[in-house]
């Protein structure tokens, strides 16, 4: 805007004058209105000293590569600048080379054995692992031991192993003085040809129980295909991928945390009646059931009541930590009055996702159990009387007898009342003895009594 002034000698005179002028700090930074002023008095003008960048540049690259000190400004610090990097760009392709070198001699090496790949856990032969150790041998005058079997992809234990203990036709099992006793083979033999339908699974836990052999199934499957009692492998359509549900992320450490319950149609002279069955998830024992012509919500009241009873929950202090009951969405469960009872005792009611068959699977699992090794098997049961005994016989069987491959072939009983942990523990014991045995077998020469491996 044009605004009129009178100067000292009485002029007056027209000035374009800023209708909101900047108002600066004194340090240079933006006003109060946010302008930054063009003029910054704290701020020296910037002056152009190449001695004193390169001797600043020289600094950080002699702390960072050659740790020297006391550079000074000039062309001396230049020049001692540019030298260490030269020496650390010379440095830097040698060291590559040398170790493509040294893998390029490793794959040689392999090549010339007929090796190929890593040989992480894989069985040499003699000749093979005497080479490879004369090989790593030589090399250690420039590589370490580690930095070799990098190359060759193999453990440095191999080596240390085969130095220590030095070389053996036998390779692996111990040496040879692991295998598998004449005396086991014949008692895996035995219970095989006994129980012909039996899969290598249930033969190694069956024995296993027995306490007369400990060995794992997969050497238990050797022995059946080297005695041609192996059963053909016939491999089904895969089923398709379900999403889990949100409650197969919770998994019990302990028995008596999740229970599921779940139910089935039985034949009973031309008539269909249901088998209720309910089950901890942690042991997968059967802790009640029941046989009944139409499942109802005191049907379902009364087989939690009667687990509860069993397993003494009523007892458990104020506050304990009570199962809860997966069900899927069956009109029976669903029910206010089933809910309502439930958690009168103290358990909570937990209805899995619609649609979802994952969410009560191990339930599920166990029924199918059930329908397959004894409810299939009958046409039909002849009166309900029958039925209750044959079907209670079974799932006793499936207690305290059937190995539970989720219980890593412990019965469900042993299970519920030992606990996973101490189970385990007592294989271990048991498989360490037995190769103990096996090992002063081979030693001696002398073959086990039938009392030595129980």
């Amino acid at each position: 805007m044009l605004k009129g002034v009178h100067d000292e000698s009485g002029k007056f005179e027209t000035r374009k004058e800023e209708t909101n002028p900047p108002i600066c700090r004194k340090d240079g930074g933006a006003g109060t209105r946010g302008r930054t002023c063009r003029r910054k008095p704290s701020l020296q003008a910037r002056k152009h000293r190449p001695g004193t960048t390169v001797a600043l540049e020289a600094e950080v690259s002699a702390r960072r590569d050659c740790k020297l000190e006391g550079y000074q400004a000039g062309s001396e610090a230049q020049r001692g600048s540019s030298d260490c990097r030269d020496e650390t760009r010379d440095r830097t392709p040698v060291a590559g080379a040398a170790r493509d070198i040294d893998r390029a001699a490793g794959d040689e090496k392999k090549e010339s054995l007929g090796l190929e790949g890593p040989l992480y856990g894989r069985h040499l032969t003699k000749v093979q692992r005497e080479t490879l150790r004369e090989f790593i041998d030589g090399a250690q005058a420039t590589e370490t031991v580690a930095t070799i079997c990098g190359h060759l992809q193999m453990h440095p234990r191999s080596y240390y192993r085969w130095k220590r203990n030095g070389l053996s036709e036998n390779h692996g099992g111990g040496g040879g003085r692991n295998k598998v006793t004449p005396l086991e083979e014949k008692r895996v033999l035995a219970m095989v040809k006994k129980n012909p339908s039996w899969h290598c699974r249930r033969v190694a836990y069956q024995l296993e129980k027995r306490a007369t052999v400990f060995i794992g199934k997969t050497k238990v499957a050797e022995i059946m295909k080297a005695h041609g009692l192996n059963h053909p492998f016939e491999r089904k359509a895969s089923r398709p991928v379900i999403e889990p549900a949100d409650m197969l992320l919770h998994e019990p450490w302990r028995r008596n945390l999740l229970w599921g319950m779940d139910w089935t149609w039985v034949t009973v002279d031309g008539k269909f009646m249901f088998l209720l069955v309910l089950l901890d998830w942690y042991s997968r024992k059967i802790l009640s059931w029941g046989l009944h012509p139409q499942i109802t919500k005191l049907q379902v009241v009364a087989l939690v009541t009667d687990a509860v009873a069993t397993e003494r929950l009523d007892l458990l202090p104020a506050g304990a930590m009570k199962p809860i009951v997966v069900a899927d969405h069956g009109s029976a469960n669903a029910a206010k009055y089933t809910k309502h009872n439930i958690e009168i005792q103290g358990l909570q009611l937990w209805l899995s996702g619609i649609g979802r068959p994952t969410g009560n699977a191990r339930t599920e699992r166990v029924i199918g159990t059930l329908k397959r090794e004894e409810i299939n098997l009958q046409e039909q049961y002849a009166n309900e009387t029958e039925a209750k005994s044959s079907i209670g016989t079974a799932i006793w069987d499936y207690n305290v007898n059937r190995p539970n491959q989720g219980n890593g072939g412990h019965a469900p009983n042993a299970v519920h009342h030992s606990g996973r942990a101490e189970l385990m523990k007592r294989r271990i014991r048991a498989r360490q003895k037995a190769a103990s045995l096996r090992r002063n077998h081979w030693e001696q020469g002398a073959p086990p009594s039938d009392t030595s491996l129980t």
